[in-house]
């Protein structure tokens, strides 16, 4: 059986991580992805420590897997030539450039359509492609702020903290081109027709809040930090300390969960707080937990009650993360490469039956498949010597 996304050819002009992840996920489904990188310097993912013992970038090592690279001037005129032959045979053209660069060097949507006009244009950006802060330079913490999200997310002393992970780059813009360009391919199925995929990481990770964002368009009032059903209200939806300074999750939001872990540990008095609504309620029902979880470990308490429907889980580190037994046998990671130089990194979800995982292509050295992807595209060797020579390639 072929890979879900056999036959599609994706020209990735975008750098750094949410452009990269989302090809990535659509090369390990069959997908063809030419990364198509500037001569000279290429992704700046490449040289971003830590770096691997081959000396790549553990950070690109992540995230440009199944992937061919070629270099190509697109500000010379011969360079944006060859880009437009290449989006003669192409699906999808995906870039994370500041709205209108595109336009200015022209190659964009509507330029590409005169020369495919089936062709799905995808452009990643910070705000989107219209708006007042369309030109705005950003990052993935400041578009987290914008979003709203920063402010649910709060520290110990009730600070905004820090996200674990680049919940904007990836939630709000790998996904969701991921989202747009298969959507698209779906529709173009039917008629022919391109499409051009506006992604604003703003806006993918404001998705990210349905009922904090409908509470408040609803009734006018924003949701407190810490105070609506999810986000820490809840003494039967809450995180514990253990006896050993580790936590445990306690997620029994349904009342058949709540009545079976307040059964088992023997605290049939816990009952009627599932879901506190008195003043001090909350408190008092949070103080009786919190004790309850100091008097076993973590370990103890998963042991204890992780098969008996009660939602009760580990806070684990990444390193637990990866050896526990679940992952274990799920097999979260791939390894590429040779035997003599193999690295692992997390495999794509979601799981498609008949997709091998295959790992046709470790992450590409900076335009190693140039001279390949050149003649597939009907030069001749002279035309690249001499492509070369005048810094096209």
């Amino acid at each position: 059986m072929s890979q879900p996304l056999s036959g599609i050819r994706i020209l990735d002009l975008s750098r750094l991580l949410p452009g990269a992840y989302a090809s990535q996920m659509m090369a390990d489904f069959g997908a063809d992805v030419i990364k198509v990188e500037e001569p000279g310097s290429g992704d700046y993912g490449r040289f971003m420590p830590p770096h691997g013992p081959d000396g790549m970038s553990l950070y690109f090592t992540a995230i440009n897997r199944n992937k061919r690279s070629i270099t190509l001037n697109l500000k010379k005129e011969e360079g944006r030539d060859v880009f437009l032959r290449l989006v003669r045979d192409a699906d999808v053209v995906l870039e994370s450039f500041r709205p209108g660069v595109m336009d200015r060097l022209g190659l964009g949507y509507e330029q590409l359509k005169e020369v495919q006009p089936g062709i799905i244009y995808c452009a990643i950006s910070g705000y989107g492609q219209d708006g007042p802060y369309r030109l705005r330079a950003g990052h993935d913490l400041n578009y987290a702020g914008y979003a709203g999200l920063l402010h649910y997310n709060r520290g110990a002393l009730g600070e905004p903290a820090m996200p674990p992970t680049q919940l904007a780059d990836l939630a709000g813009g790998s996904y969701m081109a991921v989202i747009g360009i298969l959507a698209a391919v779906v529709g173009r199925a039917q008629t022919g027709e391109g499409r051009k995929i506006d992604v604003s990481m703003t806006e993918g990770v404001m998705s990210l809040l349905p009922l904090v964002a409908t509470a408040y368009l609803n009734t006018g009032k924003a949701p407190r930090p810490g105070h609506s059903t999810l986000d820490g209200s809840l003494p039967c939806y809450n995180i514990y300390e253990a006896k050993d300074g580790k936590y445990v999750t306690l997620a029994a939001l349904e009342p058949k969960f709540w009545h079976t872990f307040c059964t088992h540990i023997g605290h049939l008095e816990l009952l009627p707080f599932h879901m506190p609504v008195g003043p001090g309620e909350r408190e008092e029902a949070m103080d009786v937990l919190r004790a309850i979880f100091k008097t076993k470990t973590r370990d103890e308490w998963v042991a204890e009650l992780a098969e008996i429907d009660a939602c009760v889980g580990p806070v684990y580190g990444i390193d637990e993360a990866f050896n526990d037994q679940h992952a274990q046998g799920r097999g979260v990671t791939v390894t590429s490469g040779s035997a003599e130089e193999s690295f692992h990194t997390l495999r794509s979800f979601p799981r498609i039956s008949g997709d091998e995982d295959e790992q046709r292509y470790a992450p590409p050295t900076m335009g190693e498949q140039t001279e390949e992807l050149m003649r597939e595209a009907g030069y001749s060797d002279e035309e690249i010597a001499q492509f070369k020579t005048g810094g096209v390639i």
